[in-house]
């Protein structure tokens, strides 16, 4: 497989809640108990039944994907839990990142030109994200002070859609309105992506030759590849307020929430947490993501916090029309005391709500 297709493949199973890198898996663990300092809710839609929280801003805004009324998807951005639908011109708009001024970016097909788009959006305009001619822009994510991360790939014509068959080059926007710098790959790498910015502007992400390997930019650009759990690939997804890089490795029994300190040394932090994991995202002491125990749910995914390498379960989302069984964690901001979670809650037979959960 193409690092261009591994690399897709994991963007499309992040929007769901779990990055996984291919390996075997085994049985799943023992039950993971409750976090039971934390509670739900469910956020409003937009007319339809279904809502997935993709991330949130240090403040507390959340952006993700809704169901409308006349059975479509879209965009939203929720400010102080009410929706708000972005109208983005483009079809399958995705967002896939929100700063604490409300700029939101991602991607979406541009049916007419037949191209993929990246995109940002603030206060109800619409703008593309810069590319040089013959690129096209997969952002990641907008930092709070306005600097995107995420990936380029070439403008062609393929039988299977423009740029299906491109390697993913990682890259940076230093602002919204500037074009994109690539970032150096480690020797050997074929392709990569950015998937998130530190406060020190340190870029995490992962590198692509035969498999994936977790790797950390510093501000100048410079790649440091980071080790894994058993040798045989991750990927940086988060960096928290204190500077810990936080994603998946692969292990052999399956894939792991893994940290990786200021060092460069990588923890486990999923082995409790079922033989599938992936931290998403974190705050300084705690990570979240998904995991998951046969013994829990009936071995459906769930959204996990680990403090430390102890995992708990948050509770999913429920109110008088929906019961939710199952879930997964996207984001964590710290806000004024509790730790806000976003994510979505998932009932039996598949729909999603976006959820956040408060944990005190």
């Amino acid at each position: 497989m193409k690092p261009g297709a591994v690399l897709t493949a994991l963007l499309l199973a992040a929007e769901g809640g779990m990055v996984m890198v291919p390996v075997a898996a085994t049985a799943a663990g023992a039950q993971l108990p409750a976090a039971t300092n934390c509670s739900a809710t469910l956020l409003p839609g937009i007319g339809g039944q279904g809502s997935n929280a993709v991330a949130s801003s240090s403040n507390g805004l959340v952006v993700g994907l809704a169901d409308t009324a006349s059975g479509g998807s879209a965009p939203v951005l929720w400010r102080d839990g009410q929706p708000t639908q972005l109208a983005i011109p483009l079809d399958a708009a995705v967002p896939t990142s929100v700063n604490k001024d409300g700029v939101v970016v991602g991607t979406g097909y541009d049916t007419a030109n037949e191209v993929l788009v990246g995109w940002w959006w603030q206060n109800g305009v619409y703008h593309t994200l810069p590319v040089n001619p013959g690129d096209i822009a997969l952002p990641s994510m907008v930092s709070d002070s306005g600097v995107v991360v995420g990936a380029l790939i070439n403008d062609e014509e393929h039988s299977d859609g423009p740029g299906a068959d491109d390697d993913e080059r990682p890259a940076v926007w230093s602002t919204l309105t500037t074009a994109p710098r690539a970032l150096t790959l480690p020797a050997g790498a074929q392709g990569g992506h950015a998937f998130a910015i530190g406060p020190d502007g340190t870029i995490g992400g992962v590198a692509l030759d035969s498999g994936g390997t977790p790797v950390l930019w510093s501000p100048a650009g410079t790649p440091t590849s980071l080790p894994t759990l058993s040798g045989r690939g991750g990927v940086v997804l988060a960096i928290d307020s204190a500077g810990q890089a936080i994603g998946q490795s692969a292990v052999n029994e399956g894939t792991h929430a893994a940290t990786w300190d200021k060092s460069g040394s990588v923890s486990d932090a999923g082995a409790a947490a079922g033989p599938s994991s992936s931290a998403a995202s974190g705050v300084p002491g705690i990570a979240v993501g998904t995991g998951s125990s046969s013994s829990f749910r009936g071995d459906r995914p769930q959204a996990v916090m680990w403090i430390g390498k102890s995992a708990r379960i948050l509770p999913p989302g429920s109110d008088g029309q929906f019961t939710g069984v199952s879930g997964a964690a996207t984001s964590a901001s710290r806000q004024a005391g509790p730790t806000v979670i976003t994510g979505y809650s998932a009932a039996a037979n598949g729909l999603r709500r976006a959820t956040v959960w408060s944990c005190k």
